[in-house]
């Protein structure tokens, strides 16, 4: 039985938090927070994503204050980090050091630099460390995997990505709007999706990005970005934070050489007749994101496997991708 330690008790802390129950092998024995209300833990905070199960009892969990304090002290095995995004590297690498096993939420850190830093502490300590990038787990978008890999439909000539939400204003201090701590849209919303086509089809042979900078000065919250490979398939990709508060969705059209798939408003539908319009859904394993990557996570800790499945080499070339985009978004406007 693995225990486990929460870094951050915000919305993601919560909905991490409220899978641990679901897996036989670890349990939620400590928690951190700066802000003293999350830490008595006993409301959701919300964010721009469904709280779920409405009951969740750590009333035996150790409360610290400080991240580095519940590393220091708590008997635990593992740390989940549920922290800002600027905050990644550090805890992360505080935790290797300390010879604990880490989950950290996307995306992995701000820059290249700091993945490599976390990459060269998870070895030293000889630990597991694992990036949370849950569309790695998810069911529709590992059926679309397998899809893509296994031909059912023929060959992947084409997919479009989307994945947008209001402006998030509910973090303290306002560190979402900051692109210093958070990297923007680019690396709160669309590193889901780069991830993603990065963890299928690795670095494409040509890029092409633009964003549109809206409030903040080197924020992009619009996004477009274009991934093409040779010899296989165009891909799109748009993200962005509208300024007015919308429903956060996300999804994906696929075309196959014999079938279109599409993931919008949480449905997946599969169309695979050739001669009328006809689409049926796609039989899908059980389970979520956030659960399965947790999971997985525990499994690779508890047995000394690495996470072949989400290596931190591996989300560490996503940041990579990011910066090449932004790249591409400066020249286009020059």
């Amino acid at each position: 039985m693995l225990k486990v330690g929460i870094l951050g008790m915000g919305g993601m802390g919560w909905h991490h938090a409220r899978r641990y129950p679901h897996v036989p092998n670890a349990r939620i024995v400590a928690i951190a927070d700066v802000v003293p209300e999350r830490l008595e833990a006993k409301e959701a905070v919300a964010i721009n994503l469904a709280s779920g199960e409405t009951a969740l009892d750590l009333s035996r969990a150790a409360r610290y204050p400080e991240a580095a304090q519940l590393i220091a002290e708590a008997d635990v095995d593992a740390v989940d980090i549920c922290l800002p995004t600027y905050l990644h590297a550090q805890y992360a690498i505080a935790a290797l050091e300390a010879g604990l096993h880490v989950l950290c939420e996307k995306p992995m850190a701000l820059s290249v630099a700091d993945c490599d830093r976390m990459i060269a502490a998870a070895r030293a300590a000889d630990r597991r460390l694992m990036i949370a990038q849950c569309i790695r787990f998810w069911p529709e978008y590992l059926y679309l995997q397998r899809l893509i890999t296994e031909q059912p439909l023929g060959a992947l000539l084409s997919l479009n990505m989307f994945r947008i939400g209001g402006r998030p204003r509910w973090s303290p201090d306002n560190w979402f709007l900051d692109p210093k701590r958070s990297g923007g849209a680019l690396l709160d919303l669309h590193i889901h999706d780069v991830d993603y086509v990065n963890a299928v089809f690795g670095a494409p042979d040509k890029l092409y990005a633009t964003g549109r900078i809206t409030e903040e000065p080197e924020s992009y919250d619009i996004i477009h970005a274009c991934f093409n490979y040779d010899g296989g398939p165009q891909i799109h990709m748009h993200a962005g934070w509208s300024t007015a508060q919308v429903p956060f969705q996300a999804g994906f059209d696929a075309w196959f050489e014999r079938g279109f798939v599409r993931y919008a408003d949480w449905k997946l539908t599969v169309f695979d007749n050739l001669e009328q319009t006809e689409g049926h859904p796609a039989d899908i394993e059980p389970g979520d994101g956030y659960l399965n990557e947790i999971a997985y996570f525990l499994d690779c800790a508890e047995t000394g496997a690495q996470p072949s499945r989400c290596l931190p080499e591996s989300t560490r070339d996503s940041i990579v991708l990011i910066d090449k985009e932004i790249e591409s978004i400066k020249s286009s406007v020059r």
